[in-house]
């Protein structure tokens, strides 16, 4: 998420118009956002026709630790 949207969301925090739990909850998803379309990215690259559940696992599993890092 970039940093004047979080610098938004926090001022509208600090006025009142959003709590903290809500706060939280909207940077969370906006830094989650990017995350859904590595994903897929990284999906529609494999050449093959018919993808592996396990691959597509392996995927997700990498980009789950890559935002588990960030947090």
């Amino acid at each position: 998420m970039p940093h004047s949207l979080r610098a938004k969301l926090s001022g509208l925090r600090y006025k009142g118009i959003l709590e903290d739990k809500d706060y939280k909850r909207l940077c969370k998803a906006l830094d989650n956002e990017n995350a859904l379309d590595k994903i897929r990215a990284g999906i529609t690259s494999m050449k093959e026709m018919y993808v592996n559940r396990d691959k597509v696992i392996n995927i997700i599993d990498k980009y789950k630790a890559e935002s588990e890092v960030k947090e």
